[in-house]
């Protein structure tokens, strides 16, 4: 179960994504995953959450564990896929408190309890390489982050706990929850919003080319009218 946790959010939702900021202003280069869980106690869970690229929201998510509702705030996916893509959210927030209650079992979590976890990827204006990131909060405290120079995760500035050591063992116990984390934060994620600004770019090239055309068009327009014009003024000298 551990293998399909903390990854598996922002990996569902980016097959989506390619193209959902083409309508998106000039911002920031960066893709953002943000998700909030509030547990009452082990079985009773409130989570929200949103996403959004170059500070365009795309998606949300909010609701009762038993019945998150989940949306696509632009039509980037077509129903099916979307389908596909809702039910595997609701897998992972399924999995997500599954996990949660893991660790209570094993290390008596106190509650109530707010988990925030905050991923992506930014983009600097020069090239250089990409700041990424993914951040645990715990009750407002750092609990845990992802370190990718190491591929492996730390503990927050919290006091060291039992329920620290746990959730970072199991944690980096995985290839999914440590090197493939890394190769998402660092390859899809950068790709991604690379792609997107390539798609943008294009799009104002496209205006500012039509754009151009159409001042060409009524150049000539302007142009055929002020000669007819003329030519009817200069026909009606002669006659006279």
């Amino acid at each position: 179960m551990l293998t399909t946790l903390l990854p598996l959010l922002p990996l569902l939702l980016l097959p989506g994504w390619a193209l959902c900021s083409q309508e998106a202003s000039d911002g920031p280069r960066n893709l953002h995953m943000l998700q909030i869980s509030y547990f009452l106690d082990p079985n009773q869970v409130w989570h929200q959450g949103n996403a959004s690229l170059g500070g365009l929201q795309t998606h949300m998510l909010e609701g009762p564990g038993t019945n998150v509702t989940i949306l696509q705030l632009q039509p980037l996916q077509d129903p099916e896929s979307w389908a596909l893509t809702e039910r595997g959210l609701q897998l992972y927030l399924s999995q997500f408190s599954g996990f949660v209650q893991l660790v209570h079992r094993e290390r008596h979590v106190a509650f109530p309890l707010t988990i925030r976890c905050f991923l992506g990827c930014e983009l600097p204006p020069e090239s250089s390489q990409a700041h990424v990131f993914f951040e645990v909060a715990v009750n407002g405290s750092s609990f845990v982050s992802f370190q990718p120079k190491t591929a492996s995760w730390v503990a927050g500035s919290q006091a060291p706990s039992k329920v620290v050591t746990y959730t970072l063992q199991k944690l980096n116990t995985f290839n999914q929850t440590s090197y493939e984390l890394l190769e998402f934060l660092q390859d899809t994620c950068v790709q991604y919003v690379q792609e997107h600004l390539a798609v943008k770019n294009l799009k104002v090239l496209s205006s500012k080319k039509d754009l151009l055309l159409s001042y060409r068009e009524y150049s000539q327009q302007i142009t055929s009218s002020c000669f007819s014009s003329f030519s009817v003024r200069l026909t009606c000298q002669e006659q006279s």
